[in-house]
């Protein structure tokens, strides 16, 4: 490691995103302090997300922080990279600003990807729960239509395979935003997807490396005690459900190769769009109305007569309450909007391509997990002809995804 005169360039840039919630974020700086302490040269960055932390408060109890301001909330992806731009050292560190990293956290990521290969391009490290008991993070996987989930999510730390809390440099296909390292000039060249704001950012960050013919490894020594639920709480479900699904859908646009492409699309529409009839009908009772014959028989033979010409008027107004309903629509109105920009994301992405996402999904297999009320339907005979040309996909539930059950 390098001195720690702050005029020198250091190991490793630490990058802290922060919106809102100033006692959470000092716990975070606090502890990144004591790990700067444990023998890394390193500088902490704060992009101000346009938060609402009154920062002479924080810069107060951290002098050396360096604040980098954004005049709006840009979100987390585009936030690491204003970070990462203004940062001074090769390998830069993503830590949540509600995680707390373990004093030697930091080090063990910078110093496993600093020996790693040149292909390595990230090191994902592990979270816990606020009490350092019960699993966050040390492993991932992805749905067949985009969506991701953490694996052993609440399980207890002791109960976890030995692979997560055993020697580094086990292959992963992603690693958790709020505690990796990356190469810095590579995440500047190939980094967080900036329309993502939040969520799946990294999964598609991930993937897309192991299609340019890079890698990313695991650092399970490397441990943070994450609160989590800072983002979700200041988005509300409205844009949660949002976020989701449209950077669930734009991450299996952009990154499956021709050949799946052609074997999986036609399911993952569907899937979206019976997730959305489904959410219409059992959600919102003012929807009732898209459900009825327009060409029923009625009372008036003259209104019937309307009816059958489509010039009704006494139609029903149809009235939506539910919040996640809402969301899917809204994803649905992005991607009909995105087309142009998504088509040129899906080139740029397949014109670097230097491995199949058959030798990617060997590796780590895609899953189809029944995730939403309805999806039951996924494997009844309706679908059965959408998977019959499909990549083999393992199939799991949420019970065998989160301890305890969903």
């Amino acid at each position: 490691m390098t001195s720690h005169n702050p005029s020198a360039t250091p190991d490793a840039s630490i990058v802290v995103v922060h919106h809102r919630g100033l006692e959470h974020l000092l716990e975070a700086l606090d502890a990144l302090e004591a790990a700067k302490r444990e023998g890394l040269a390193a500088e902490v960055l704060l992009v101000d997300n346009a938060s609402d932390t009154p920062q002479d408060e924080v810069l107060r109890r951290h002098p050396t922080v360096r604040r980098i301001a954004s005049v709006r909330n840009v979100g987390f992806a585009e936030g690491c990279r204003l970070g990462v731009a203004a940062s001074r050292a090769p390998i830069a560190v993503f830590v949540n600003d509600d995680a707390a990293v373990a004093p030697d956290a930091p080090r063990r990521l910078v110093a496993a990807l600093a020996a790693a290969e040149p292909d390595v391009v990230a090191v994902s490290g592990r979270l816990t729960d606020a009490t350092g008991t019960v699993n966050d993070f040390w492993d991932g996987f992805l749905t067949f239509d985009g969506h991701a989930f953490a694996a052993d999510v609440g399980r207890p730390v002791g109960a976890l395979p030995a692979a997560a809390t055993g020697k580094s440099g086990e292959e992963r296909l992603f690693a958790c935003g709020g505690l990796m390292a990356v190469r810095r000039a590579d995440f500047l060249e190939s980094g967080f997807d900036p329309d993502y704001f939040a969520y799946l950012e990294d999964v598609d960050f991930g993937w897309r490396q192991w299609i340019f013919g890079r890698r990313i490894v695991a650092e399970p020594g490397a441990v943070a005690r994450h609160r989590g639920g800072a983002t979700a709480q200041a988005l509300g479900v409205f844009s949660r459900g949002f976020l989701f699904e449209k950077n669930a859908f734009a991450t299996v646009y952009k990154n499956l190769d021709a050949e799946r492409f052609r074997s999986l699309m036609p399911a993952i529409v569907m899937t979206f769009l019976t997730r959305v009839a489904e959410m219409l009908f059992a959600r919102n009772a003012g929807a009732a109305e898209l459900g009825r014959d327009p060409y029923a028989a009625s009372a008036s033979s003259a209104s019937g007569i309307r009816r059958f010409l489509g010039i009704a008027d006494d139609a029903a107004p149809v009235t939506l309450e539910d919040p996640l309903t809402v969301a899917h629509l809204r994803a649905l109105v992005w991607i009909h909007r995105s087309h142009a920009a998504l088509a040129a994301k899906r080139r740029q992405v397949q014109a670097r391509r230097r491995r199949s996402d058959g030798e990617i999904f060997a590796k780590f297999p895609m899953r189809l997990v029944p995730t939403y009320p309805g999806d039951e339907r996924l494997q009844d005979e309706f679908f059965a002809p959408f998977w019959e040309g499909a990549p083999p996909l393992l199939r799991s539930t949420l019970r065998d995804i989160f301890e305890g059950g969903a």
